[in-house]
């Protein structure tokens, strides 16, 4: 009898394991730079999944748990000003940096 209770209680607990594993690996992040006061403002492409989130004083930002897809990334200075967007794609268990414009800019000179 403890033996059956013992081989139940393994099986609970390996099944709940597997389910925690499936459900962090569904979503990912975008991580960044930008001025403190800023406002990054997130959009799925497919869904319209809206996020967004304040600049704190460091600079640096990280917007959690978007399911993957095709993000637009909008900054949008203390002033209201905005800067250019930016796509990404979000994979499942990982981070996209959104480059600092300068260096995307960089990026796409011949």
């Amino acid at each position: 009898m403890k033996f059956k209770i013992l081989v139940i209680a393994l099986g609970m607990t390996v099944a709940s394991l597997s389910l925690s594993a499936n459900a962090q690996s569904t979503s990912g992040n975008i991580t960044g730079e930008a001025k403190a006061g800023d406002t990054i403002y997130v959009t799925n492409t497919g869904t319209g999944l809206k996020r967004e989130t304040k600049i704190s004083k460091d600079g640096k930002y990280q917007v959690r748990n978007l399911p993957a897809g095709t993000y637009q990334v909008v900054p949008m200075h203390a002033d209201g000003s905005f800067e250019p967007s930016q796509q990404l794609d979000v994979r499942s268990g990982s981070s996209s940096r959104v480059m600092p414009l300068s260096k995307s800019a960089e990026a796409n000179t011949p």
